[in-house]
């Protein structure tokens, strides 16, 4: 598997693979996408990724000077690998303290604990503001911010 930063000339295969997966994901040109993909061999900058070649990919919003992190999903008949933690460790070099945030899912805080993210209930007013409309809509989240773990300060 590769780590791969998506341009937004390839983007028509991470449409296709939230699609799949996540049919209700709205996918912005502002986000950075992050992918992991198998066959990295046959992998060059230049080619079309295919929906196929797609493992598990993440999404990072930018709101304001801050980064939400979302659209975490893995290709169901891989989910229990380790393929998420693969991902998390390899676009941790992106995660910003204090600065990058998330709204999990209930059961997936402990996953998201061992990545760096604690509970929080404070964050910027434009992630409150977006949080408060995701849980006002029945959605059952917990926010969560990075906080850079002390053995790499």
């Amino acid at each position: 598997m590769k780590l791969i930063w998506v341009e937004k000339k390839q983007r028509k295969a991470v449409f296709r693979f939230y699609k799949r997966f996540m049919p209700y994901a709205r996918i912005s040109q502002k986000e950075q996408v992050a992918l992991l993909i198998n066959h990295p061999e046959t992998f060059s900058p230049d080619q079309t990724i295919h929906a196929d070649q797609i493992i598990a990919g993440l999404r990072l919003r930018p709101i304001g000077e801050f980064d939400l992190l979302l659209g975490m999903l893995v290709q169901p008949e891989q989910r229990g690998q380790g393929v998420g933690h693969q991902l998390m460790s390899a676009v941790s070099d992106k995660l910003i303290s204090e600065k990058t945030y998330l709204f999990a899912l209930p059961h997936l805080v402990e996953f998201y604990q061992q990545h760096g993210f604690d509970n929080t209930s404070q964050a910027p007013n434009d992630i409150e503001q977006l949080y408060e409309k995701y849980t006002s809509q029945g959605k059952e989240l917990v926010m969560m911010g990075y906080q850079m773990p002390q053995a790499l300060l």
